[in-house]
């Protein structure tokens, strides 16, 4: 299975206005990684491909970071709430 990037693909602006779950950036991550990994990636899709990667694992460590502080916060509360 190949992804097809179109142009709004290539556009950051647009990126930054997608909403995309965790599971899929990952499971779109791997095909990325895959496709560039058996050499037959065009080369004239390679800079978008990078760059949607790129894109990728920015949102996946924007939505580590945000659970991790929503996490601590509830561990906060809890402890709060205990004593």
């Amino acid at each position: 299975m190949s992804i097809e990037l179109n142009e709004k693909d290539r556009k950051p602006e647009a990126m930054a206005k997608e909403k995309i779950s965790y599971k899929a950036a990952l499971e779109e991550l791997q095909q990325i990684l895959n496709e560039i990994g058996n050499e037959n990636t065009d080369i004239d899709e390679l800079s978008a491909k990078v760059r949607r990667a790129s894109y990728l694992i920015s949102e996946c460590k924007s939505r580590l970071r945000q659970t991790e502080d929503e996490l601590n916060q509830i561990l906060k509360d809890f402890g709060e709430a205990k004593a």
